[in-house]
């Protein structure tokens, strides 16, 4: 009996193991995709050209004024948390915050 709880006991350790490491290496593939509030300014111009959308497009979809986007694709102004999120949604993306 000692050897099957011993078993067992070794079964459920490498189970546990090689969830963590499932979980590790999906949290790393995700991060792959995810951009620095850095990026945000080049990523919103590449999104926006890659639907043909013009500035002032974005800025009636997203409810965000022109000026204030024109200056976040050229990385001079930050933006409100609330402006980001409605620029973002308007280009179908999500904003997510780690």
């Amino acid at each position: 009996m000692e050897s099957v709880a011993h078993f067992d006991a070794l079964v459920d350790k490498l189970r546990a193991e090689y969830l963590e490491a499932f979980k590790q290496a999906r949290r790393t593939r995700d991060a792959m995709h995810l951009h620095s509030i850095d990026q945000m300014g080049v990523l919103i111009r590449e999104q926006r050209k890659k639907q043909r959308l013009t500035l002032q497009q974005l800025a009636d979809l997203s409810d965000v004024a022109y000026s204030t986007l024109s200056k976040v694709e050229k990385g001079d102004t930050a933006v409100r948390l609330q402006s980001l999120n409605n620029v973002l949604d308007a280009l179908g993306l999500k904003l997510w915050i780690a």
